[in-house]
């Protein structure tokens, strides 16, 4: 699914760039691009909160 239709950047490359990512910038230049209209933003900061929970969750399980 398209995550940022500007840049048609997916889903899969968004969360594959958003692990450990600090900012939404820096998953733009991960991914070799850069921030166009802005309506997928929130999509992609929310992509990134969910990332590192993830891996929060993942460390507690051990």
């Amino acid at each position: 699914m398209y995550v940022c239709i500007c840049n048609a950047l997916k889903d899969r490359q968004i969360k594959a760039n958003a692990e450990d990512a600090k900012s939404v910038g820096e998953v733009f230049r991960r991914c070799g691009t850069r921030p166009q209209c802005g309506k997928c933003l929130p999509d992609i900061a929310k992509m990134i909160e969910d990332a590192r929970g993830c891996a929060h969750a993942c460390l507690a399980a051990e």
